[in-house]
């Protein structure tokens, strides 16, 4: 195997595939983790989120399987009614800015100068 760095390709360091449009038929519950972690639908950012079971996998095993009707209904709820409804914005690190590294840097910065002041102080005062 040969890549361009030392780290293989995976989803969560690249972007990954465009998930597929909310109209596409017969839907399968990997189109639907595919619009969760793609952050299609508003409640995380985008990100590869490797799941022990796969979405569906439990109804499978009990033998009630999720049919393309009943998955095309949960990616429509997920994607455009949970937020249409919803009077919140979408998630915190959605287009936020945290200020808490920039304020915690200019801390550090304005300690630094009062400490090299006070001791140019005692300094110059001797």
């Amino acid at each position: 195997m040969s890549y361009d760095t030392d780290v293989p390709p995976h989803l969560s360091a690249q972007r990954g595939t465009t998930p597929a449009p909310l109209e596409a038929p017969n839907p399968n519950t990997a189109m639907l983790k595919g619009d969760i972690d793609s952050g299609r639908s508003g409640d995380k950012v985008e990100v590869f989120d490797p799941g022990m079971a796969m979405l569906g996998t439990c109804e499978e095993a009990g033998g009630n399987a999720l049919s393309p009707k009943d998955i095309a209904r949960a990616r429509f709820a997920e994607i455009k009614e949970r937020w249409r409804l919803s009077p919140r914005k979408p998630g915190y690190a959605h287009n936020h800015f945290d200020p808490t590294l920039a304020l915690y840097v200019g801390f550090i910065g304005v300690a630094g100068a009062g400490v090299s002041a006070a001791i140019w102080l005692m300094r110059a005062s001797a």
